[in-house]
């Protein structure tokens, strides 16, 4: 029997936009290359949850992060997360390992965060901004 599979409204569209397919555990998506992603959601704190064990599967299989804030939307590479998070032991208070990652520091952090504006479909505006 397959996991169940849990996302959000916006994580799907997300992945139908990619033509990605889902994942029941671990990252929540595969790309059309193969390569795994994780969306991450900021919508009431200016902060992202990570797991673990997610983070730990993204960098195993050089997969990235989406991190969506309001209407804008990032792409970035695992490993560069790794640097971003602060040193130090995991949070473990609700069954899981995991980890903050502030909105400031991707803004912040080397200038990563982009003010992506869709001027076309949200299709075509996902696959180019995707395949990059």
């Amino acid at each position: 029997m397959a996991p169940k599979i849990w996302h959000t409204e916006n994580e799907h569209r997300i992945i139908k936009s990619m033509d990605a397919k889902k994942r029941g555990s671990g990252a929540d998506g595969i790309d059309r290359n193969g390569i795994p992603f994780e969306i991450r959601e900021s919508k009431k704190t200016p902060k992202y949850r990570l797991q673990k064990d997610v983070h730990e599967y993204l960098l195993k299989h050089k997969g990235y992060y989406i991190f969506k804030k309001g209407k804008d939307l990032l792409q970035v590479d695992a490993r560069v997360v790794t640097k971003m998070l602060k040193r130090g032991r995991w949070n473990k208070d609700r069954g899981y390992f995991y980890k903050f990652l502030h909105c400031k520091d991707l803004q912040f952090g080397g200038g990563l965060l982009e003010k992506l504006k869709p001027k076309k479909s949200l299709v075509e505006f996902y696959a180019e901004f995707f395949v990059k």
